[in-house]
């Protein structure tokens, strides 16, 4: 695998007033270059782009190194307000459809390169899906989306819940995620605690702008119900979803809306001892529907 981090100017796309930039890093295999896939990968709340390929961890855990194995490049950012990416002020400023307009003319700067026909999956996972979704609806330029640990249904939230973090939000600026009342949502029983702490560790701040959003029932109903291409939904045994069979009812423009369950799983699916299989089953998807 070889990778190329990078900051993606997408100033023009948010009209913020100011330089723009989300970072980025594109993985592509090590013998490719104009990948026939490419797989655009969005984070969840506390988390950036390390999720996918985690530098504490062995190979094993990395999702783009699977992928790149398995001939497909992987597009992974920072979301902006998090990680490497710009952080404007006041944080007030940023909405959803800033925030979708930033990752999705970083997505076209990168697709832009190649020559030949890409064909992109969107996969977000958690607060990522929430705006992989966003994305979708108001920038269609996606051929499929994977939905990943997010809940149209009313979130489960481990030891904690919906109620209890909305009070604990500030009215603007950047919030650490509150990790220990979130790891039995997180993390399945079979993860040591020293990947844990770990994992901790790497945590970003978070938009409050995007906390609020996340914690509002129905956020997304409406871009959901606009999505017309291929949709996957994956939930694990533990997650947000209190009724992970509905799910896919809300994606009622999609021609093709497929569920998965993760067995023996938490919220966070790269680090289950099951994630070679959800890595497998979402590679079936993307062939079969490409």
């Amino acid at each position: 695998m070889k990778s190329n981090d990078m900051m993606l100017d997408v100033t023009s796309a948010t009209d913020l007033g100011e330089q723009t930039f989300i970072a980025a890093t594109l993985h592509l295999p090590d013998d490719m270059e104009t990948p026939p896939h490419l797989i655009f990968a969005i984070h969840g709340g506390g988390y950036h782009r390390a999720y996918w390929h985690p530098t504490f961890a062995d190979n094993s855990y990395s999702f783009a190194r699977w992928f790149t194995d398995h001939g497909k490049a992987v597009l992974t950012i920072d979301m902006l307000g998090m990680g490497q990416s710009s952080r404007p002020e006041p944080e007030s400023r940023l909405s959803q459809a800033i925030i979708a307009a930033a990752h999705a003319e970083a997505l076209r700067q990168i697709t832009a390169r190649w020559r030949g026909p890409v064909s992109v999956t969107g996969v977000g996972h958690s607060m990522g899906a929430m705006m992989v979704i966003a994305q979708a609806a108001a920038h269609p330029e996606m051929d499929r989306v994977a939905v990943i640990g997010w809940a149209n249904e009313p979130m489960v939230l481990g030891d904690t819940d919906v109620a209890t973090l909305q009070a604990g939000l500030i009215p603007s600026g950047y919030l650490a995620t509150p990790r220990v009342p979130m790891r039995k949502l997180f993390y399945w029983d079979d993860v040591p605690l020293s990947f844990i702490t770990a994992d901790e560790a790497q945590g970003s701040t978070t938009p409050a702008t995007m906390g609020r959003d996340a914690l509002t029932p129905g956020i997304v109903h409406e871009a959901a119900a606009r999505i017309a291409v291929p949709v996957l939904v994956v939930q694990s045994m533990i997650d947000t979803s209190p009724a992970p069979d509905k799910e896919p009812g809300y994606f009622r423009a999609s021609p093709d809306v497929e569920l998965h369950i993760l067995e023996k799983a938490a919220h966070c699916q790269n680090f289950a001892g099951t994630r070679a299989q959800h890595w497998s089953r979402l590679n079936d998807w993307i062939d079969r529907t490409s």
